[in-house]
């Protein structure tokens, strides 16, 4: 899984909270060239700001500050680079796609299909492919490096309103990928 602020913050909220209710180790970090210079101290050690995280057979990459289109196509490249060299079989990138604001159902979670591999995934798990949306900058980075591709993934875009972060929105892509990946996460004390 990998994610990144994006509108909403539904994928990077996601992301964080799976981690923590999986208590996922924290095992490395992926390092991209295009990014400004960003990184944490604790307890003397440095971090950089793309963590990659394990728990069985599960990895999630989150990157914990927004990225340029360049960065994020360098990083699903290194993701994808990441997933062949430890057989990750699937990749799962979790985004929110903005909705008119007289928009007033639930949140929608959609398959993006960026390539054949990504069609069968969203058959497989029953996701409806997006209707109709104009995809710019980081996104169309992720949907440009994953066309170049043969690596089976979706990008995961659920619904959501423009305030920031959208806890619906959230809450139902935790719940779209815990039944892709075959894990409960309790979301109520999200």
């Amino acid at each position: 899984i990998v994610a990144f602020p994006s509108a909403g913050l539904v994928g990077a909220f996601a992301i964080s909270y799976l981690i923590a209710q999986l208590q996922m180790r924290d095992i490395g970090e992926l390092e991209i060239s295009k990014i400004s210079p960003s990184y944490m101290i604790e307890n003397g050690n440095i971090y950089g700001p793309i963590r990659i995280y394990n728990k069985d057979n599960i990895y999630a990459v989150l990157s914990g500050i927004p990225l340029s289109p360049l960065s994020t196509y360098e990083l699903i490249n290194k993701s994808i680079e990441f997933a062949k060299n430890n057989s990750i079989k699937k990749i799962i990138i979790p985004r929110g796609l903005e909705v008119n604001e007289k928009f007033t159902g639930d949140p929608i979670s959609y398959g993006s299909a960026a390539n054949n591999n990504s069609k069968l995934l969203c058959e497989e798990y029953n996701l409806p492919l997006i209707p109709g949306a104009t995809v710019l900058g980081g996104d169309a980075s992720v949907i440009s490096a994953l066309k170049n591709s043969d690596a089976a993934s979706i990008v995961l875009y659920t619904t959501c309103r423009m305030m920031l972060p959208d806890d619906d929105a959230i809450i139902k892509s935790i719940k779209t990928l815990s039944g892709i990946i075959k894990v409960k996460v309790e979301t109520e004390k999200f």
